[in-house]
């Protein structure tokens, strides 16, 4: 699903409860039929105890006219009063048990059906090739990873739950059928008619639901942005202005919390009256009409009164099924769509050893967008350092990202000794580029775990070692060294601290090809020295691409990609 919302028709929801019920049978295999065979189990336990408050009834004296079921009052006589109220009572314990045993089965399959969902989102949006996986909005992903599949579970256990409820319904309607057909079917239909006055309250519910979703997928959303954006906010003085349309968002998720509120009440009061209309008039019938004996009447009565409370909860699961329907429905959209921007399978990767040559190479980001990259042919040597160079706006870093396999050329092609790198090529070579941004990125984590992503199995030494040619001899004199803990995207480093880290876990990967986008531009002007000192140390060893903008990055190349503007122009290419 994507960030706006769809309009929900009458059918939609039945369709998407369709594809719930299929991947909950997929995902929990032979656990759900353990959960059946458990709901069937309640629901003759069930049954059996309502026959057996027949012949207590009798004993109590409660006769009037001869009973429907003569045999059970002959039971009843035979055991007595205690030994009746005994049997009643064991059956009581196992129902208790078989209770307990269910709602813990339920819950497991719940929570393992979330994290399936979950892991099933993550390894989509992860799979997703980057031309289209840069368009996601962060906020968005991380709401749907965390609000909206507990939701999705939410959803599973009403589900499960209204299955329970259901299949007690044709006991029910069994045991009443013993006593009495004819009141059975007056009961049944005067209940299928509630049903049919409930249905537009119920489509009503749904639509409703699904625009606070939206709602509240759009407000998280909003947070998200205001918080990674709150420095600017600040230098700009534009906090108010902000707050006018975080504030209209709140309104709008506000209207809808209340809309969906109404219609549920609406719901739920219209359910209490058909409820209290059907009790009465079930006493005047049995009673009054039909001249049933006062125990089958009061048999009647209390199994009529499960069938209530059954049909009650079953309104009450499908009501909550429609609350968070919008929620499972938004993540396996988003699962489709990113599955289809899925990167191709893994081969083997292309090693460099001569050269990477660009032939013709241009790139669009849409197909009505300006071309960033035009026509573009270049060689970038082996084992020496290449700087791209050229004004803003000029397709440095679109070129950077072909050149590392994360976006394929919309034309022209691109070679690493000859092999194209296309298809699952591109892919592998990723394993063998080491990219630093000018915007240096750390996880929440300690620096250890940060340089071990470049390379899990690197001992101490290793990391010391690629953090000295990165110039970040700095991390010895914290308090606790590699076990620092960095920050959300690092804040607690300044800018310089943490581009020099990101620098070492590149040079930690030992890759085939290095690039540096302008890596050097948080630093002072000693420890660019002492960086661009190791990265002319490379040179012979690594290929390293340089995008630079700095005279002293640039008088490091011993190679040169300059773009110009407009695209269409030809780049200078060659040696310096």
């Amino acid at each position: 699903m994507t960030e706006t919302s769809r309009p929900a028709s009458p059918s939609a929801g039945l369709r998407v409860v369709g594809d719930l019920i299929r991947d909950v049978l997929v995902v929990s295999g032979p656990r759900f039929w353990g959960i059946a065979v458990l709901a069937s189990l309640l629901a003759l336990v069930q049954g059996g105890s309502l026959l057996l408050l027949h012949p207590i009834l009798t004993l109590l004296g409660l006769t009037g006219a001869p009973p429907k079921l003569p045999f059970l009052a002959a039971a009843g006589q035979a055991l007595g009063l205690s030994g009746a109220l005994a049997i009643y009572l064991a059956v009581a314990l196992v129902l208790a048990g078989l209770v307990y045993a269910h709602s813990l089965a339920v819950l497991r399959l719940v929570i393992d059906y979330g994290d399936s969902l979950r892991r099933r989102l993550y390894d989509a949006v992860m799979a997703m090739g980057w031309a289209a996986a840069r368009g996601l909005r962060p906020a968005a992903v991380a709401h749907s990873l965390t609000a909206e599949v507990s939701q999705a579970g939410w959803a599973v256990d009403q589900l499960l739950r209204a299955f329970a409820s259901a299949v007690q319904v044709p006991v029910l309607l069994a045991v009443a059928v013993m006593f009495s057909p004819l009141f059975t079917a007056l009961a049944l239909a005067v209940g299928l008619g509630g049903v049919a006055v409930l249905m537009p309250l119920n489509r009503r519910a749904y639509a409703l639901s699904t625009r606070f979703a939206a709602s509240n997928r759009a407000l998280s959303a909003e947070v998200a942005d205001e918080l990674a954006g709150l420095r600017i906010l600040k230098v700009l003085g534009a906090e108010r202005l902000r707050a006018v349309a975080f504030f209209a968002q709140v309104e709008t998720l506000r209207r809808a919390q209340i809309d969906q509120a109404r219609a549920f009440a609406r719901a739920g009061r219209v359910q209490t009256l058909l409820a209290t209309a059907i009790a009465a008039g079930a006493v005047w019938a049995g009673v009054e009409a039909m001249g049933l004996a006062v125990a089958d009447v009061l048999t009647l009565l209390l199994i009529f009164g499960r069938l209530a409370q059954m049909a009650l909860r079953l309104q009450d699961h499908w009501r909550q099924i429609v609350r968070v329907l919008p929620f499972y429905e938004a993540v396996r959209d988003q699962i489709r769509t990113y599955r289809a921007e899925a990167e191709p399978p893994i081969e083997t990767a292309p090693v460099l050893r001569t050269a990477l040559r660009l032939v013709g190479v241009g790139y669009q980001y849409s197909p009505s967008a300006p071309w960033a990259i035009r026509g573009l042919t270049a060689e970038i040597p082996a084992r020496r350092i290449t700087a791209l160079t050229g004004p803003s706006g000029a397709g440095k870093s679109t070129l950077a990202d072909i050149v590392m396999g994360l976006t394929e050329a919309t034309e022209g092609a691109v070679f690493i000794d000859g092999r194209p790198l296309s298809g699952g090529a591109r892919i592998a070579w990723r394993r063998r580029v080491a990219y630093v941004p000018q915007d240096p990125f750390l996880f929440h984590d300690t620096i250890r775990a940060n340089l071990l992503l470049a390379r899990p199995d690197a001992d101490e030494a290793a990391l010391w070692a690629a953090l000295d040619r990165a110039a970040a001899g700095f991390i010895r004199r914290l308090p606790n060294g590699l076990e620092t803990l960095v920050g959300e995207r690092g804040a607690r480093l300044s800018g310089g601290e943490r581009q020099r880290i990101v620098l070492a876990r590149a040079l930690l990967q030992d890759p085939d090809l290095l690039v540096l986008d302008e890596a050097t531009s948080a630093l002072d002007n000693a420890a660019e020295a002492q960086i661009l000192e190791a990265l002319q140390a490379l040179s012979g060893q690594m290929t390293v691409l340089v995008i630079a903008h700095r005279s002293a990055s640039i008088a490091l190349a011993e190679h040169r990609i300059d773009l110009t503007i407009p695209s269409e122009e030809p780049a200078r290419v060659g040696p310096l």
